[in-house]
């Protein structure tokens, strides 16, 4: 374009020179200053033209970002396992030859809990669901079972520990932890249902879901038809964190 216009220029001048008196040269420098005026707008037209619009480019960045980070952040898994998974495949097959049918995870409201204790069911519910687990096994027509597995503080676990040794009817040591018996616990259902528990809690790496140092498993069961130390044992085996 810069050099069409000087080409233009020269051809002007050129003509400026054949011509005479002062008229033909101001005729001459007014389409010099017009030409140069048409090249500074067709300039500061394609400037504008070209110039990206820095609010939508940084708006769309700004998105861009958001959805990369929602991608890259971790999902959060649980501590855990499913029902499905709770138990040794030898349980599960024991359950079934009983008669038992499995319920899920049905604790809420005080019930479905692997205890029978209020102040222990306070305590277990207070507990994260991606962090515990409580699984039943129902044998009709009134008889059933419950297994729970929470992670926690060791804190935590230290009150649950203060709470047993009031109401347990015996405690061992057993593998890196303590085993608590409950030869039989009413329960908070009514005062006509028994059932035996069995509590087992042991140190244990804190997940990374959980912002703690110091951290422990507590398994517990509870059975109105069997033992209920076979199932925490089981349970606690399957786990990982009893050999």
């Amino acid at each position: 374009m810069r050099r069409v216009r000087l080409t233009s220029l020269a051809a002007l001048l050129a003509t400026g020179l054949t011509l005479s008196g002062c008229a033909a040269v101001d005729g001459v420098v007014g389409d010099v200053t017009a030409l140069f005026s048409q090249d500074e707008t067709s300039s500061e037209a394609s400037m504008e033209e070209n110039t990206p619009d820095d609010t939508a480019s940084t708006e769309s960045t700004e998105v861009e970002e958001q959805e990369q980070a929602e991608t890259d952040a971790p999902s959060v898994e649980a501590a855990v396992p499913a029902c499905a998974d709770m138990y040794s495949d030898a349980q599960r097959v024991a359950f079934e030859s009983e008669g038992r049918q499995p319920e899920g995870d049905r604790s809420g409201d005080g019930y479905n809990y692997g205890t029978t204790n209020q102040d222990l069911i306070t305590l277990l519910a207070a507990v994260r669901d991606d962090l515990s687990v409580s699984c039943t096994w129902y044998l009709p027509p009134e008889f059933g079972s419950t297994t729970s597995i929470a992670v926690m503080a060791s804190e935590r676990a230290g009150e649950v520990e203060t709470v047993l040794t009031d109401v347990a009817d015996s405690s061992t040591a057993l593998g890196t932890g303590t085993l608590w018996k409950l030869d039989s616990s009413s329960s908070n259902i009514s005062g006509e249902y028994i059932a035996n528990e069995s509590h087992f809690i042991a140190p244990i790496d804190c997940p990374q879901s959980l912002a703690e140092t110091d951290c422990s498993v507590w398994i517990t069961s509870t059975n109105s038809a069997g033992s209920s130390e076979e199932l925490t044992r089981d349970a606690a085996e399957t786990y990982g964190i009893l050999n």
